[in-house]
């Protein structure tokens, strides 16, 4: 991958110089362009061999400011090929002390600086592909004890689920699956096995989750120098993140019918014993058990416990029936995720956008070099003219 960086920063700082070159005039260019390309490449190889980016880019710093002053200087002595050398070299040498060319110039160093480095970084910098998995997401309704379900309306629920999607429960299987951290030791730290940990800051790193608006739909998008990768990478993810939801939902309802059955079975005991005292007082009252209630005092505390008993035994009737539905939904697990795309290794890459960033390297360069040339302009308007000799008239 370094080799990859170097050999991409040393062409493309090339490429940019030999069309700087062609700021210089005509002649200039044919008989010193080839011994001013071959300095140029020797310098860049020294830069990176010695700071790499940081290098190139002092390197840069020096040489746009000399290209700017030397091909104005050859493009003014152009005009007049009759001068001599030393005028050539005086002309080089001597300032721009009207405000106009301070402006000019001042302007022109600063934009192409700018400008340079902008393209400069923007071709140094590794492409980075980008795939993207779309699923739809159901919040879990599941019957808990009460056996009442919680359809209601929660609006941190897509936040949580970021959350939970960026969590180690989700994206630990994905790493243990995908092998991560043997293949990144491989590819960033010269063979060495990551850490769990580790892996996970940098897959995390690569991760962006985006709602769609007024949808359940979650997009999963994966940055990654290699485009397939990155598709395995957010497949991967949605995956681990279904799974995880249906494990959770299946231990919901595993918890919600144990809840259930130690209800029943707790009603069930007391129900046992409220019947045995019902028979006691049935036979201590000597009442037939088809006898329609009367309103004899003495026999009055049996039929409020019978009373209780068929309360009980309708509400015996209604926990049979909710663990049923319970036994029913275990059997019937529903999809809370749902992938709905997966995602496809990219055609282009998507980092860096060259034309955005070369643009706003324009638009930064044309500013600031505004901004340099008034205040060059203004310095010339009230130094320049200082230490000159007034010219005699006639």
């Amino acid at each position: 991958m370094a080799n990859d960086f170097n050999h991409r920063a040393l062409t493309v700082s090339q490429q940019i110089y030999r069309a700087l070159l062609r700021a210089y005039p005509r002649g200039h260019r044919e008989e010193y362009g080839p011994a001013m390309a071959h300095l140029f490449r020797d310098q860049c190889r020294e830069a990176w061999s010695e700071a790499r980016g940081w290098g190139l880019t002092r390197l840069w710093l020096r040489t746009v400011p000399d290209v700017v002053n030397t091909s104005v200087a050859e493009q003014l002595a152009a005009f007049n090929p009759r001068k001599s050398m030393s005028d050539k070299m005086s002309a080089l040498f001597r300032p721009l002390t009207s405000p106009s060319s301070a402006f000019f110039t001042a302007f022109i160093a600063v934009f192409l600086l700018v400008l340079g480095t902008s393209i400069l970084i923007t071709f140094i910098l590794p492409e980075s592909y980008a795939s993207t998995a779309k699923i739809r997401v159901e919040s879990d309704d599941a019957k808990g004890a009460s056996g009442a379900g919680s359809k209601l309306y929660d609006p941190y629920f897509i936040q949580t689920e970021f959350e939970v999607l960026q969590s180690q429960l989700v994206l630990n299987p994905v790493i243990q699956r995908l092998n991560l951290q043997v293949n990144w030791g491989k590819r960033y730290y010269n063979g060495e096995k990551l850490k769990t940990a580790e892996v996970l800051v940098l897959l995390k790193g690569r991760l962006r989750l985006t709602p769609v608006r007024n949808t359940s739909i979650i997009e999963i998008t994966v940055y990654s120098e290699d485009r397939h990768e990155a598709a395995e990478l957010a497949n991967a993810i949605a995956e681990s993140y279904r799974d995880y939801r249906a494990k959770a939902h299946a231990e919901l309802v595993s918890k919600g019918m144990a809840a259930l059955l130690q209800q029943f079975a707790e009603q069930e005991t007391e129900l046992r014993q409220l019947q045995a005292r019902t028979e006691d007082f049935r036979q201590k009252f000597k009442i037939a058990s088809d006898a329609v209630a009367i309103q004899a005092s003495a026999e009055q505390p049996y039929w409020e416990l019978k009373q209780q008993l068929e309360q009980r035994l309708d509400l015996q009737r209604l926990l049979t029936a909710k663990i049923d539905a319970a036994k029913l939904d275990a059997q019937m697990p529903r999809t809370l995720v749902q992938i709905i795309d997966t995602a496809e290794p990219g055609r282009a890459p998507v980092r860096p956008n060259k034309p955005l960033d070369i643009m706003i390297g324009a638009v930064a360069g044309g500013g600031l070099g505004l901004l340099a040339g008034a205040a060059s302009a203004l310095f010339s308007a009230r130094f320049g003219g200082r230490g000159r000799k007034p010219v005699a008239a006639g």
